[in-house]
């Protein structure tokens, strides 16, 4: 019962080592991952063993594996979701100043993205481990095994709901974010077209990109550094709506 069990609870918490920002990343090394899981496990198994089913075996441990996986996996999903709505505001940021064509492979995910959208990203996982997302991400996942013993977890309307919710305030995040850009890129374009105008002289081509991309990093500058409390609001709606959708104790910060 014991080797079971104790494998079951190992899948719940490499589900989330699997999704979850920081240990998802490509650059942690998978041997890392696996230790880590391991380590994470058996500091949780003795408590969970008086809560073991009586006569689990290997073949029903088998079968359960991926609902315990799949709890992890929606943890470190949902969190992930929200840092990916920052990096995708800045990621339109580069489209509209023109500097998309300079774009690096995130480590995170293997995938090609925008300097801006990597600055963001970045800035974002500094405030994430400033508040402590990583521990209340790592508390969730502890919790679950008060309200969902092993084997008892089935996938719900509730955990639908919640990927759909964080999807959608993922979306307005990036919004917030790139508006500032958007209405400044707007403005430097109505007035490169007013002295378009006014000064046929003057080769707006040869002027417009730099000046635009001036204008969206200075501006993207400024808002980035003065959104952190809308950023770490994402961050906190995301992990209140986690802990609500499995019954979880409020977020308490």
């Amino acid at each position: 019962m014991l080797l079971p069990g104790f494998a079951l609870v190992l899948f719940r918490v490499a589900g989330l080592m699997v999704t979850a920002p920081l240990f998802a990343g490509s650059s942690i090394p998978a041997q890392l991952k696996i230790a880590f899981s391991f380590v994470v496990a058996a500091m949780l198994f003795p408590q969970i063993i008086p809560t073991l089913p009586a006569h689990l075996t290997l073949s029903v441990a088998v079968t359960g594996i991926f609902g315990e996986m799949l709890i992890g996996l929606i943890i470190g999903v949902t969190m992930s979701i929200v840092i990916m709505g920052v990096e995708l505001a800045g990621m339109m940021i580069g489209q509209q100043a023109g500097i998309a064509l300079a774009s690096v492979v995130d480590p995170s995910s293997n995938a090609q993205s925008t300097v801006v959208g990597q600055v963001y990203m970045i800035t974002t996982m500094f405030i994430f481990l400033t508040i402590g997302g990583h521990r209340m991400m790592m508390a969730a996942l502890m919790d679950t095994f008060d309200v969902v013993p092993v084997l008892g977890f089935g996938l719900g309307e509730a955990h639908v709901e919640l990927i759909a919710d964080v999807i959608t305030a993922a979306f307005i995040l990036a919004i917030k974010l790139f508006s500032p850009v958007l209405i400044a890129l707007m403005m430097t374009t109505l007035t490169l077209g007013f002295l378009s105008r006014t000064i046929p002289q003057l080769n707006i081509l040869s002027i417009g990109f730099a000046l635009r991309t001036m204008v969206a990093i200075g501006v993207a500058s400024m808002a980035l550094a003065a959104s952190q409390d809308v950023i770490v609001e994402a961050l906190l709606g995301a992990l209140d709506r986690l802990r609500r959708a499995f019954e979880l104790s409020p977020l308490d910060v």
